[in-house]
């Protein structure tokens, strides 16, 4: 099935998180999804919050994959089936995101986020120059 080989030295990931995957070795097929709510609330107290996905429309859109319609050829001469790298740091892996090391036969990925910023208005308040001239 698989064609190359991946040799890697050695790999550093300081974060793997939000429905991310690190795949060491070959797969056949990976699927990652991450729905998000990030509310930002400027409040000295903070409740719970009562936010559900099914209340925003970016969560209910069904996925646009464009479809390919140009036939693509490729050929390919692998002379060595191996691919050497020494040393792979990374900082971090988040929200539906893959590292792979080795062959993969399919990757399907999403995420969605809603950014939702609550901050409270701004109470209109007298100037000291009106508060003066009432004479």
């Amino acid at each position: 099935m698989f064609s190359r080989i991946s040799k890697v030295k050695s790999i550093l990931s300081d974060t793997v998180s939000f429905c991310s995957t690190m795949q060491i070795g070959d797969t056949s097929y990976i699927d990652g999804n991450a729905l998000a709510l990030a509310v930002q609330k400027k409040s000295e107290t903070f409740g719970s919050v009562d936010i559900q996905f099914k209340d925003y429309d970016i969560f209910k859109r069904p996925i646009y994959i464009p479809r390919l319609y140009e036939p693509v050829y490729s050929t390919f001469a692998n002379s060595n089936p191996f691919i050497r790298v020494g040393h792979i740091n990374i900082i971090g892996i988040s929200s539906s995101s893959v590292v792979g090391v080795g062959n993969v036969g399919h990757i399907r990925m999403e995420s969605r986020v809603k950014h939702i910023r609550q901050v409270p208005k701004k109470v209109e308040e007298t100037s000291v120059e009106d508060s003066t001239n009432n004479t």
